[in-house]
């Protein structure tokens, strides 16, 4: 087999396709390479030009020109760079505190992280794909029809044809995911009508726009135009459920998120103030929410961080030993169950500041929160001091300030194998009874690795086991052993802005028969209020009661 292989002619052969590839790669080639594709004798015939709308030479008049192709690069598309940023920040649907649109076009990290992120109006940012949907003299940035000389006779039955032409564009964005979708294409005419809008327009109309609730559907929607409806991530019946747990406890703050670690959907979200809950419907729920508010100190969640820069590095374990009291040693998957903060101190220690710093960063901290609705930024600096940064790791520091959006997506990172996905809200867009844009899932970064991210899952089981989250997770009879479907991780430290003391859970619950990342955010006057834990297991056990009781309708239904 080998000797066939190395014959002269094949070796040749192997070498002028080595070339040809080396060519194609080259920039300053591909720059200037046009690819026509024409029609003679029924064969088709390929035919590369310098100009992108030079005509064939050499062709026969009645040949029939199908498509020209600009092969772009980097350096060709910053040409129309300006007008594919705004497309592309728009499909982010973010805007920060100074109202600059931002592009969650972020690489992924794989081991030691990296800060990626970077602003799309920046000479440095990424570059990003055209739209799956987008308007017709969009599409003309990536191919044109291209006349070639052809007899009069033919000419109207070629514009005939044309007119009733449909050209499929199927187009892959690194922000979001589109599906595939048909534009009708006809000769000298502007976007009509039925074109849809940017997928931008539709994520900024659902912070402009009134958001309803339809019976039909059981959905809560957004009323674009007439014609189209945009479809929100939410569950009516899980956001209710939240509404009535919030409504039930006496809190001067509080929130609560329900997310899908797997997708990014934001499948129910409530917040609430001195015990008056924001109805979803009202405007006041996009602006004044808790949940996307980061002026909460994040307190012992930030153990998480700590616990991700020793492991994904290497210099620790969850049996890993440390000196808890005096000539006492405790494992660190106890400490984080109890929340020792001197365990952490030291395991900040161990892994060392800069590490910890770089895993703060790859789990959002300092950097924009890409959702569909404005979220504040998260914002932490370690201590250059080594005391004071063990404090700082281990959740001591009330200026380390977080928002419950933010706090959900570092669960959900966990329980997503360490891939964090960018949450969303928009689900698909309706147009006439046909859909338009349909949302899919898409990977931010990935900060830690799967058996990092594995460790600290079952270190989050020991929280609600034996730890800091028991009380909250029992003394529910219909479901005593609650607390072992569940996890995550609490946390307490008083805050300023406002000055309560907020009590934190950022866990799970796999009642339902999967992962749900719960988040529970509650600020009190002292330590006799509620903490978020009992809320939190509140939540788990209804989601429980709810699972049953269909399951027991299915039998008797069965029956």
């Amino acid at each position: 087999m080998l000797s066939r292989f190395l014959k002269p002619h094949n070796i040749v052969c192997f070498l002028c396709y080595i070339l040809f590839m080396w060519f194609a790669f080259n920039s300053k080639i591909v720059d200037a390479l046009v690819l026509y594709v024409s029609e003679k004798n029924g064969k088709p015939v390929y035919v590369t030009k310098k100009k992108e709308y030079a005509a064939i030479t050499g062709q026969d008049k009645n040949s029939r020109p199908i498509l020209a192709i600009r092969y772009k690069t980097k350096r060709q598309n910053e040409e129309t760079n300006e007008e594919l940023n705004e497309q592309s920040s728009l499909m982010s649907g973010l805007e920060d505190n100074d109202g600059k649109d931002l592009v969650d076009n972020e690489e992924e990290n794989t081991d030691i992280p990296q800060d990626t992120e970077e602003d799309s109006t920046s000479p440095n940012a990424k570059e990003s794909s055209v739209p799956a949907i987008v308007p017709e003299d969009e599409i003309k940035l990536e191919s044109s029809i291209t006349k070639l000389p052809i007899s009069e006779n033919k000419e109207k039955e070629k514009e005939e044809k044309e007119e009733e032409k449909v050209e499929k564009v199927t187009s892959k964005n690194p922000i979001d995911e589109i599906k595939e979708v048909k534009i009708a294409k006809k000769k000298n005419d502007s976007p009509s009508d039925d074109t849809p809008a940017s997928a931008k327009a539709y994520i900024d109309a659902i912070y402009k726009m009134k958001w309803e609730y339809s019976e039909i559907s059981d959905k809560y929607i957004v009323e674009y135009d007439p014609d189209t409806q945009i479809v929100l991530t939410i569950r009516p019946g899980l956001q209710r459920m939240l509404e009535n747990i919030l409504a039930k406890y006496s809190t001067r703050i509080s929130a609560a998120i329900i997310e899908d670690p797997y997708t990014g959907e934001i499948l129910a979200i409530a917040s609430s103030h001195k015990n008056k809950v924001l109805n979803i419907q009202d405007e006041a729920f996009k602006t004044n929410n808790w949940a996307f508010k980061a002026t909460f100190p994040v307190a012992s969640i930030f153990k998480i961080i700590t616990a991700s820069a020793g492991i994904d590095t290497g210099k620790i374990t969850s049996n890993s030993n440390f000196l808890a009291y005096k000539k006492s040693y405790m494992k660190v998957w106890k400490a984080f169950a109890s929340s020792h903060n001197g365990v952490f101190g030291s395991v900040a220690k161990k892994a060392g500041r800069e590490t910890v710093k770089k895993y703060a960063s790859a789990f959002g901290f300092n950097k924009n929160f890409f959702f569909d609705l404005p979220v504040g930024k998260s914002i932490c600096s370690l201590s250059t001091n080594n005391v004071k940064m063990g404090q700082d790791a281990a959740g001591l520091n009330k200026d380390f300030l977080v928002s419950p959006m933010h706090v959900a997506s570092i669960v959900s990172t966990v329980l997503n194998r360490g891939k964090t996905l960018k949450p969303y809200l928009v689900d698909y867009v309706e147009r006439k009874g046909k859909v338009v844009f349909k949302r899919r899932p898409f990977q931010l970064a990935q900060p830690i690795k799967e058996s990092t991210a594995r460790e600290i899952y079952k270190m989050m089981y020991a929280t609600t086991a034996v730890g800091t989250g028991k009380k909250g997770f029992g003394g529910y009879k219909k479901c005593p052993n609650l607390s072992k479907y569940c996890g995550g991780k609490t946390g307490t430290l008083t805050g300023d802005s406002p000055n309560y003391l907020y009590t934190w859970f950022g866990g799970f619950t796999k009642v339902t028969g999967r992962d749900l990342c719960i988040v529970t955010l509650s600020g009190q006057k002292d330590h006799s209020g509620t903490k978020a834990a009992s809320i939190a297991g509140q939540i788990a056990y209804e989601l429980y009661m709810k699972r049953h009781e269909a399951e027991e309708e299915e039998v008797i239904a069965s029956k």
